[in-house]
């Protein structure tokens, strides 16, 4: 029960951090855009420190749920963040709550329960063999990285935002992992801990995560990156600590069919969540909609889709040929 509020709580604060730092964060100079010096430049913004200062509580909330329980049962939790981004994104924007965002955390609520309640996952363990660690994070780096590059080739700002920002969860996820690993040695043998690599990458992993983060924000609008972040961190937690930690859920027939069936229905609530209005605000919608022509993160084609028609030239330019 300790472990469930601790996750909680961390959603709460994970979902007031999305919130702020996209508001700073799309709004970036595109220079900064995938480099660590982002963090910097946003760093002189007040909204994004407080949504780091909501984010770093959230982490210290999850390591602690982490140190009491399993990857398997504190990654499930996590994607209730956006239940509670709905009430707090309501209220502020005076707002309230439609049969869509209902329907979404019906789904999400009864995601998380068949999953937790049906499969009852164990604890497993902490630690395993070198060789699993280093192929575990190469595997990780290599799909977040191959996810940055698929984003970079997309010609759509939704698609870049949404490959960057699954590629941030991807190593959100990992660094899930790594820090269950420093827990568990932090209390019994700190020379060792201090002398392994596993630390070390772990701090990598969490600031190209968040520069990531950043990016993907920057990229598009909030309902491209959320979506693909907010699901692939507790996917991949979850499947590192079943194939890897040694987590194991409930394996009866039945109960498997239970549980496939809660995953399903807690991803599909947690898409449809993550792109509510009252996530990702109406103003940035529509100002990520409306963008000139030629700007590098967008297209005509969002301008058409933003006000129901195609931009027109300049009145001193030539008019478009008519076509055939």
């Amino acid at each position: 029960m300790v472990v469930l509020l601790l996750g909680f709580a961390a959603s709460l604060c994970f979902a007031v951090a999305y919130v702020m730092q996209y508001h700073e964060a799309h709004e970036a100079p595109r220079g900064l855009f995938l480099s660590p010096r982002l963090l910097v430049e946003l760093a002189h913004h007040r909204i994004w420190v407080g949504g780091i200062a909501a984010m770093l509580l959230g982490d210290g909330l999850q390591a602690w749920a982490l140190g009491r329980g399993s990857l398997a049962v504190v990654e499930p939790v996590l994607t209730t963040s956006l239940l509670f981004a709905l009430p707090l994104s309501a209220a502020w924007h005076r707002q309230r709550l439609r049969r869509r965002e209902w329907a979404g955390a019906f789904l999400v609520s009864a995601g998380v329960g068949l999953l937790l309640g049906v499969g009852s996952p164990t604890a497993g363990r902490s630690d395993m063999p070198e060789y699993q660690w280093i192929l575990l994070t190469l595997a990780t780096w290599g799909l977040a990285l191959s996810l940055v590059a698929a984003g970079m080739r997309a010609p759509w700002p939704s698609y870049r935002a949404a490959a960057i920002g699954g590629g941030a969860g991807v190593l959100f996820g990992l660094q899930d992992a790594l820090t269950r690993y420093c827990l568990h040695w932090f209390s019994r043998d700190f020379t060792h801990l201090l002398f392994s690599w596993q630390p070390y990458v772990l701090l990598v992993t969490a600031v190209y995560g968040l520069t990531l983060a950043q990016s993907a924000y920057e990229a598009g609008s909030l309902a491209a990156a959320l979506p693909t972040m907010t699901i692939g961190e507790p996917v991949i937690g979850s499947l590192i600590g079943m194939l890897a930690l040694n987590e194991q859920f409930n394996n009866s027939p039945m109960a498997l069919g239970w549980e496939a069936f809660g995953a399903v229905i807690m991803v599909a609530g947690t898409w449809m969540l993550a792109r509510s209005p009252l996530v990702i605000g109406r103003r940035h919608r529509l100002r990520d909609r409306v963008r000139h022509p030629l700007h590098p993160h967008g297209s005509s084609a969002d301008v058409v889709s933003a006000t129901g028609t195609a931009a027109h030239p300049p009145a001193s330019s030539p008019a478009a040929p008519e076509a055939r």
